[in-house]
């Protein structure tokens, strides 16, 4: 692999943190994990007056990083900016002081928003533009949406509580939109959409990591409530990560990166970390995946890979020279029923979803993977075999081969930062738990709390942003009667 530059500049000067060092008002908060549910929780617990600690195994990010290909920087991870409302929420909690935050992601529309889908039945472009064969079908498509849209912030930055109000019209507009009906499968079928459009639709449903017949009938709808507002910033994907940095050491947040915790004490709120140092604090906040929690504290989760959601392989590749593609092209299956039946019993499948992202001599081709922990290089028949398909497919015989550089990441890279199998969402909740509606445990002992996808799963940023505020808003409700 090809060296990494630090994921920020962001300079934290050292300071020890102890709870001697709160106040009636604040309190000591350990958060385990440093990606960006860790992180944006803790600016917000931070902009409340407590004394943060972040501790990350590795560097800040998460699955945001930074890696040099042949020169060039390319962010991994995330690869869209969407609902920037979620965003806008982030920064509006921050400034309730006064503070007055500009925006500095300076987010900009990503030509042709949603990409070129290549799928079975022909292209199409998401959204479709006027005059398409498609667009009448993708008008309708779109109206049964929009009862929903206008609540879409509520569901993904609000607690799932029934006792709120807004939760309550937010809930009844999502029931309204889906139509009764629990998967995004079940909805697209009762839609008769044309089948170009329906399979292009049904490939959002991995937005949740799940094929279309597992994942929840709101992710079919994710197309319409998108494809206008799909974003980067200016500076790439990388300045959220460096923004995150930056708002917390504002609040003082304090960042340990290569501290291992190996130990978890819920009911004492102490961690152990790897050189054996133990750390208190008034309360924890664990960012890691559950599977993985659950054996610092001791436990034993079994996690076969049909309660995973999928993996992945990151191919990044400096061209020569700008590569002759949109910006956004997908490749779906051909076939999900196939495509499911592979990820369910951990192989790989005949093909795969495959999203390639072209920037001047920047390649990036992400492609979907069981979560087995596998090592898929570029040299691995498989992997070969979807390069081949999506240079076909594109009209680009070889571009992969003209590449100076390549690095790849696999299964097996995100499996080592803490995902069993590499399961980029977390584990597989059934239909009828995922998304917004069913309550949460962000809560699992009253000194040891959740953030991040594990328990929010699937929407990517904004989920990830938006269940930092759920969490955020609990605790200020119960961090007052904390002793």
């Amino acid at each position: 692999m090809s060296g990494q530059q630090p994921a920020a500049s962001v300079q934290h000067k050292p300071r020890l943190f102890h709870s001697s060092l709160t106040t009636d008002h604040s309190r000591s908060i350990g958060i385990l994990g440093g990606g960006l549910a860790g992180l944006a929780l803790a600016a917000l617990l931070g902009e409340r007056g407590h004394v943060v600690t972040v501790y990350e195994r590795d560097r800040a990010g998460g699955k945001l990083r930074r890696v040099v290909v042949g020169g060039l920087s390319f962010d991994t991870g995330p690869s869209l900016f969407t609902f920037p409302g979620v965003w806008r929420a982030f920064l509006a909690r921050l400034s309730e002081a006064g503070l007055g935050e500009a925006d500095p992601l300076d987010l900009r529309p990503l030509p042709g928003g949603l990409g070129v889908h290549h799928t079975p039945f022909g292209a199409v472009p998401l959204p479709v533009p006027e005059g398409h064969p498609l667009h009448a079908a993708w008008a309708a498509y779109g109206a049964a949406a929009d009862v929903l849209a206008p609540h879409l912030g509520t569901l993904l930055t609000t607690p799932p509580r029934l006792t709120d109000p807004a939760f309550r019209r937010a809930s009844a507009a999502l029931f309204r939109a889906t139509g009764g009906h629990l998967t995004a499968e079940g909805w697209v079928r009762a839609r008769r959409l044309p089948p170009a459009l329906a399979h292009a639709v049904r490939t959002h449903a991995l937005n949740a990591g799940l094929a279309p017949s597992d994942a929840p009938a709101l992710y079919a709808l994710i197309p319409a409530l998108v494809a206008g507002s799909v974003a980067r910033p200016a500076r790439g994907m990388g300045q959220l990560l460096d923004t995150l940095l930056a708002l917390g050491a504002a609040r003082g947040v304090q960042v340990h990166e290569e501290a291992r915790v190996v130990r978890v004490d819920a009911a004492a709120a102490r961690l152990t970390l790897n050189g054996g140092e133990v750390r208190r604090h008034d309360l924890l906040v664990s960012a890691l995946d559950p599977v993985r929690l659950a054996a610092l504290r001791g436990q034993v989760v079994p996690s076969p890979v049909a309660r995973r959601t999928v993996s992945g392989v990151a191919l990044y590749a400096a061209l020569p020279a700008p590569a002759p593609l949109p910006a956004t092209s997908v490749l779906p299956p051909a076939d999900f029923g196939t495509f499911r039946a592979a990820m369910r019993a951990g192989a790989l499948p005949p093909d795969t979803l495959a999203l390639v992202h072209a920037d001047g001599p920047r390649l990036a081709v992400l492609l979907t993977a069981p979560p087995t922990a596998l090592d898929l290089g570029p040299a691995h028949p498989w992997v070969r075999a979807q390069v081949e398909r999506v240079e076909r497919t594109l009209g680009v015989p070889g571009l992969l081969a003209t590449a100076r550089d390549v690095t790849a990441l696999s299964p097996r890279h995100y499996a080592a930062g803490g995902h069993p199998g590499g399961a980029i969402y977390g584990a597989a909740l059934p239909a009828w738990r995922g998304g917004p509606l069913h309550p949460q445990p962000y809560r699992l002992h009253p000194r040891l709390w959740q953030v991040g996808t594990g328990v929010h799963p699937g929407g990517g940023i904004p989920a990830i942003l938006g269940g930092a505020l759920m969490v955020d808003t609990l605790l200020g409700e119960v961090l007052g009667r904390l002793r």
